[in-house]
């Protein structure tokens, strides 16, 4: 005989208690994974922001140093490897003896360190491309900067030019540490201190002011003149670059030849940074067994290592408060609202500490990547800055490129 309840078939209290605290795990789980993701994608997306400014102006900086051009051709040279003098009739034209064949150019390249620092002087022949640009006191120029010419057409003259797409261009790439020099001259620099920071600067003078076809000027007037007046032709490429690094180069195939023979040091183009179109006299120009194997007059360098080092917004903030006295950045100088202060306190990247334990970084081109005093590979220049930044909480991204010149035509040996 069948019996049955009464009351329906059902769950216990303590199915049900244990059912609830199953669910509720389940959804802390979930929650903290959605949380976790969350926070990954707002930190990703935060990171990629932080530097896109920093990579956009990269890339632009990449892509016209590639277009740099010298237009060289051969003309007959005298003893001392000067042309002759194009006044027609003049006592140096008449008196001009031909000796040889030789490369010439109006056009040039010139690349190095543009910053000045008690603790560091530069011994080599020809001097630094940028010694008449010692910074002001208001005007800090960490790292090193490039300058050429490239058929960029850039005009200001309109209406007679602006249909000259191909016209040359004078252009050049440098970081500048100050004030904002966009600032308008009506804000109070007491009540609103200056915002003191480090930026990519890009130099662009017009086709109708190049001042670069004198054959007499041997200097560097070409880009100097336009870079230290009033109404300068740059603009702000990029925000919080710590410092910029050029290292010419020859191609991984005549390096490594070179290596072989004269070693690491012997076989560089520029082993300390700098170069210029104008001068056989370029540091690395005549090797030891192989003399007049590496000649840079009037070539351009085939290979540009270019490396820029940037901060995100409040680690330069950081730097900025640390290394700017707030009376500095209250003070208003004579260069477009930059801060008047001492370069020994703001220039930073290459005396980025004061008691010079980072002093003289990226003037030998041998430690920038490895120090070869030293047994542990890559800790060269890049990785003694790296450590720095990391001490100091900040936040950094490296960007480096080797940049392949196309109007590079090197040619390996000339024995003038």
């Amino acid at each position: 005989m069948k019996t049955s309840s009464r009351f329906p078939a059902g769950f216990t209290l303590v199915e049900l208690m244990v059912s609830t605290a199953i669910i509720g795990l389940i959804m802390i789980v979930l929650v903290g994974m959605t949380n976790q993701t969350g926070q990954t994608w707002r930190h990703a997306t935060e990171k990629i922001e932080k530097f896109q400014s920093a990579r956009d102006g990269f890339e632009s900086m990449t892509r016209k140093l590639a277009q740099a051009t010298l237009n060289t051709n051969w003309d007959y040279l005298d003893k001392n490897g000067n042309i002759r003098d194009k006044n027609v009739g003049s006592t140096a034209f008449n008196n001009f003896v031909p000796i040889y064949y030789g490369r010439v150019a109006d056009l040039r390249f010139a690349s190095g360190p543009m910053y000045s620092s008690t603790s560091y002087t530069l011994q080599t022949n020809p001097p630094q491309p940028f010694t008449g640009l010692s910074p002001s006191p208001d005007i800090v120029r960490p790292g090193h900067g490039v300058f050429f010419q490239a058929p960029f057409g850039v005009v200001t003259d309109t209406s007679n030019l602006g249909t000259m797409d191909n016209l040359l261009n004078t252009w050049g790439y440098f970081v500048e540490a100050g004030g904002d020099p966009n600032r308008p001259t009506f804000i109070d620099n007491a009540n609103v201190p200056q915002r003191w920071r480090t930026r990519l600067m890009e130099f662009m003078q017009p086709s109708e002011k190049m001042s670069l076809y004198d054959p007499t000027d041997k200097t560097y007037k070409w880009f100097t003149v336009g870079l230290t007046g009033a109404n300068r032709p740059v603009r702000v490429l990029a925000e919080n670059i710590l410092t910029l690094i050029i290292l010419p180069k020859l191609s991984k195939a005549d390096q490594d030849s070179r290596a072989a023979k004269l070693g690491v040091q012997a076989s560089m183009l520029s082993p300390d940074y700098i170069y210029d179109s104008q001068s056989t006299l370029n540091p690395g120009a005549n090797g030891l067994s192989d003399a007049g194997a590496i000649n840079p007059k009037n070539q351009l360098p085939p290979v540009l290592m270019v490396t820029m080092v940037a901060l995100d917004e409040r680690s330069m903030q950081r730097l900025a408060d640390r290394y700017c006295s707030s009376a500095q950045k209250q003070l208003q100088g004579s260069h477009g609202g930059q801060v008047v202060g001492s370069p020994s306190e703001m220039v930073m990247g290459m005396d980025v500490v004061t008691n010079g334990t980072y002093n003289n970084l990226f003037a030998d081109a041998t430690r920038l990547e490895d120090d070869p005093n030293t047994p542990q590979p890559g800790d060269g220049d890049l990785y003694k800055l790296e450590q720095y930044l990391t001490q100091a909480g900040c936040t950094y991204r490296i960007f480096t490129s080797n940049v392949s010149i196309r109007g590079s035509k090197w040619s390996r040996i000339q024995t003038k």
